[in-house]
């Protein structure tokens, strides 16, 4: 009776697939949402490089820090709820399922 259309879903695997190197800098949203910037960071005891992710609120002044993650193929940090990161490499475009569309700062 019903047929799944593969074509009818989203194709976004290109945006999740996406060297964390790619999208280190500093984001602003367009929407106002709060500033972000994505650094890397390097433990020299366990020899090992990570990525953090960083939210900036403007009032009240607030900066928080979290690592991000990956399960499943998923880009995510951890901020009161998984928060999901995607990435467009043809518009220059993160996405964070929460905050919405970002676009790199200018420097």
């Amino acid at each position: 009776m019903y047929r799944r259309s593969v074509e009818a879903q989203p194709k976004v695997s290109g945006w999740l697939n996406v060297p964390l190197r790619e999208i280190t800098g500093k984001w602003v949203s367009p929407e106002g949402a709060p500033g972000l910037r994505i650094y890397r960071n390097r433990n020299r005891k366990r020899k090992e490089t990570y990525y953090l992710l960083e939210l900036t609120y403007k009032k009240p002044q607030a900066v928080y820090s979290c690592p991000i993650r990956q399960c499943g193929g998923v880009r995510y940090f951890n901020l009161y709820g998984r928060v999901g990161l995607a990435y467009d490499r043809e518009r220059d475009v993160l996405l964070l399922s929460t905050y919405g569309v970002y676009i790199r700062a200018e420097e």
